[in-house]
């Protein structure tokens, strides 16, 4: 994701994870202001498909953590200072 907004502050992310699928959404902070993926992706801050493509990755990622339930809808919301 810094990849996407190497500006970012602070990462907020929310996501809901299955087998087969997942809805994944973050927020950003960039000097004190707060962003959220889909608006920037529509203000021109990225690209749809490298939006994409960091989504699945975090989404594999979480599928292989010890935390997460195989059958189910996993929810997880975390938050990192950069």
């Amino acid at each position: 994701m810094k990849e996407l907004v190497p500006d970012a502050d602070v990462f907020e992310v929310r996501a809901n994870i299955g087998d087969k699928s997942y809805s994944i959404e973050f927020f950003v902070c960039i000097n004190g202001t707060k962003y959220q993926c889909y608006d920037m992706i529509d203000k021109g801050m990225f690209e749809e498909k490298d939006f994409d493509a960091v989504v699945k990755q975090i989404a594999e990622y979480i599928r292989n953590c010890p935390e997460y339930h195989p059958g189910e809808i996993n929810k997880f919301k975390f938050a990192t200072n950069i």
